[in-house]
């Protein structure tokens, strides 16, 4: 069973209206995308032509046994592949058997995205298990306060590249399931608000799923779907009875297409709309431009621009006279504003000390609180090895005959909520060992030492 993603705390957003925002993105919906999937033993190959009317899966074709076959032999099959499809210039979007990536879920509230990158670098070493080994990994937006991020091995990503390089296959991106899968549901208007998909391969069952408590939750498993789906059921804090579709019924994907590839194409076929984890580095990124439109494209963006200029210069000037006016009087203002401002963040600095000093005194107590609590409700069954107590959450590591209902227990206590299993839950011969952490409730937000 492959981990599925981390939660590494999402404020509500505040977004456009449905309507004008799925009409706006129709509007830029244009482009053909080409997915790779890579199997066990094939390639899936898909084309996918995307324009404001609606999408049209141009051709779609599974590569047999690439991994045993020269790459130069393989290779001209895919350029076959897309010179019969009339799309010879396109770079594929490869990508990598979900096994190989490692995906995360990492919170970061009020962070905007020129400082994502920098946010992810301070804590990449915490997201995979592969210790001093080199990394590649690359983010994308999954909701206002948090991104998908996923990490695989530089060696293994440089594998794969010189094996299409070999073919004479051009990349364009090099991503995983669950980033084009989120972007794909979102090419043309908003995902529903709640969705369990799964792909079902020879011995492995992928789950993809989005709830209001989890933005994304990707994992892969070893066992019967009927169980894999109940344990995903549990992650999404979704009804137990709730119903899960194919990935190829959720995408609507015809019988003879990898739903997968499908998915690769569709988010590659909208650029302008579909943003998506790209491992690639950019100077090794191919592109699927045309240059023969470079001249007729910039001449119609200089036509639009001067059309525009018409109705906005003349009263852009106007508006000037009158901002200039208007800083002048703000201008007078500003230094009774700034004494005012400086009082304010006095009094402001005053009350945090008070809160502070005031939380200091009662932390205590409410420490011993939790870990009653704690004794209260744990069956006797259960064991501890750690309990770390902050002041906004609780981690508690140990073993129980099963774990999930722990989540449950932590929960239905009134001084916790948002329970969650920090680490995978591993199996020994006796029992399951769990690593929790559980929120503390009217406590959220405050600074865990």
């Amino acid at each position: 069973m492959t981990a599925p993603e981390a939660d590494i705390a999402v404020s509500p957003a505040t977004a456009p209206s449905p309507m004008a925002d799925s009409s706006l993105r129709r509007m830029l919906v244009f482009g053909t995308g080409f997915g790779i999937a890579i199997g066990a033993e094939n390639l899936d190959l898909a084309i996918i032509r995307s324009r404001p009317s609606g999408t049209v899966l141009v051709a779609a074709k599974t590569i047999e046994d690439f991994r045993t076959r020269p790459a130069s032999e393989w290779g001209a099959e895919v350029s076959q592949f897309l010179a019969a499809s009339k799309e010879i210039h396109l770079a594929a979007t490869v990508l990598l058997p979900r096994e190989e990536v490692i995906v995360r879920i990492v919170r970061l509230p009020g962070v905007a995205d020129k400082d994502v990158a920098s946010a992810i670098e301070l804590q990449a070493d915490t997201l995979h298990p592969w210790g001093d080994e080199e990394i590649a990994w690359a983010w994308s937006r999954a909701g206002r306060d948090a991104v998908l991020v996923g990490l695989v091995r530089k060696a293994l990503l440089g594998t794969y590249e010189t094996l299409f390089m070999e073919a004479g296959i051009r990349v364009a991106a090099v991503t995983f399931s669950s980033a084009v899968v989120h972007a794909a549901l979102r090419v043309r208007s908003a995902a529903p608000a709640s969705l369990l998909y799964f792909t079902e391969t020879p011995g492995r069952v992928e789950i993809y799923g989005e709830s209001q408590a989890r933005p994304v939750y990707s994992a892969e498993f070893s066992f019967a779907p009927e169980r894999a789906l109940a344990l995903s059921r549990s992650e999404l804090r979704l009804n137990p009875d709730y119903p899960a579709l194919t990935l190829a019924e959720g995408l609507n994907v015809a019988p003879d297409c990898s739903p997968v590839a499908y998915a690769a194409a569709l988010a590659a076929s909208a650029p302008m709309v579909s943003r998506f984890a790209n491992l690639l580095p950019p100077e090794r990124r191919a592109s699927n431009v045309r240059k023969q439109f470079f001249i007729p494209a910039a001449l119609g963006i200089l036509l639009v621009i001067g059309t525009i200029a018409g109705f906005i210069v003349l009263p852009a000037i106007e508006q000037r006279k009158y901002l200039d006016g208007l800083n002048a009087e703000i201008h007078g203002l500003e230094p009774a504003a700034l004494q005012a401002q400086n009082l304010e963040k006095q009094i402001n600095a005053n009350r945090a000390k008070i809160s502070a000093l005031d939380d200091f005194r009662r932390r205590p107590q409410a420490d011993l609180d939790v870990l009653n609590e704690l004794t209260r409700i744990f069956p006797a069954q259960v064991w501890t090895n750690s309990i770390e107590i902050y002041p906004d959450s609780v981690v508690i590591a140990g073993e129980a005959d099963q774990a999930a209902p722990l989540l449950k227990l932590l929960d239905s206590s009134p001084l916790f909520q948002n329970s969650e299993f920090a680490l995978s839950v591993s199996h020994n011969a006796q029992a399951e060992q769990f690593r929790i952490k559980t929120l503390r409730r009217n406590r959220v937000g405050r600074t865990t030492p």
